[in-house]
Order: C-alpha cells, then sequence, then structure tokens
C-alpha cells in the first residue's frame, strides 16, 4: 500500500469521528441554493426572508444541519425561542459535535432566563471547543445572574485569555 493510499484510508476511518458533519460541507443544489438566499437575506437583517429560504433548504434537504441552524438563529433574532431551540435541537441530534449548535441554544435559554439550561449549553460548547471565548462570557453571565460570582469571574478570566 502506497502511502498516499494509506493516508487516505486513515482519513476516511477517522473522518467520520472527528466531529467533521453536513454542516462543514457546501451544497451546490436546490437546498444549496436555497439556504444561500437565507444567508444572504440574514446577513441583511432579513429574518423573516431568511427563515422562509432556510425552511425551503430544509424541505429539500431533512438533514441539511446548518439550514436548522441559521433558520434557529433567525427565530431567535425574532425572539421566537421555542421554534428557535427546536431547530438548535434538530441540528444537535442531526450532529451531536455541532458546538455552535449548543452555543446557539444556550443564547436562546439565556433569552429566557432558563440559565441552568444555558449553563450547560455553553457548558458542552466549551467541552466541543476549548477555545469558544464567546461561550465563556455567556457562561459567565448566566453565572453572574445566578449570583455565582467566582464561577462567572473565572469564565470573564479564560474568555480574556483566550482573546489576547
Amino acid at each position: 500500500m502506497s502511502r498516499l493510499t494509506g493516508t487516505l484510508v486513515v482519513i476516511f476511518l477517522i473522518l467520520p469521528f472527528c466531529g467533521c458533519s453536513r454542516e462543514d460541507k457546501a451544497d451546490n443544489g436546490a437546498s444549496g441554493v436555497a439556504f444561500h438566499k437565507g444567508y444572504v437575506a440574514s446577513k441583511n437583517s432579513e429574518w423573516s426572508s431568511a427563515i422562509i429560504h432556510f425552511t425551503k433548504a430544509i424541505e429539500l434537504d431533512p438533514t441539511y444541519i446548518n439550514a436548522y441552524n441559521h433558520r434557529g438563529f433567525g427565530f431567535s433574532k425574532q425572539e421566537q425561542y421555542l421554534e428557535a431551540i427546536a431547530d438548535f435541537n434538530k441540528s444537535i441530534e442531526l450532529a451531536p459535535k455541532y458546538a455552535d449548535a449548543y452555543y446557539n441554544r444556550g443564547i436562546a435559554y439565556a433569552k429566557q432566563q432558563k440559565l441552568n439550561e444555558a449553563i450547560a449549553d455553553f457548558t458542552k460548547t466549551i467541552e466541543l471547543d476549548p477555545r469558544h471565548a464567546d461561550a465563556y462570557i455567556n457562561r459567565g453571565d448566566s453565572y453572574k445572574a445566578l449570583d455565582k460570582n467566582m464561577e462567572a469571574e473565572a469564565d470573564f478570566a479564560k474568555a480574556k485569555e483566550l482573546r489576547k
């Protein structure tokens, strides 16, 4: 077996376990076109339009993880937190190692003052992506709101260290 072939075999054996999943892949089909339209709308803060396009992408491909995550973000921007959490849950169901879905769900929980749930999601985000400074900041804010000042200060310090 050549060195290149051996390397490719190792990559394909490891790839399914590394947390790489559909959210990392481009889609040039009809679902990808709908997703791109939603993405452009979201960049212009046109949340209703973005949600419509992300919904179309999901209808065309019910396993489109990033479409669920982005639609959930759109719902959050419209303060439709139950719908947002449902989409983040679906993203997590399809890709359990997708740190951004946990982070976004944590934000939605925090906006509803469900701080223990938010802390759990920010903690999971940090577990999956230890350099996610925003997760430390938001977990710190949640701890502070619960008067857990030592934990909050530790998270703020870690976020500051990561941002150096």
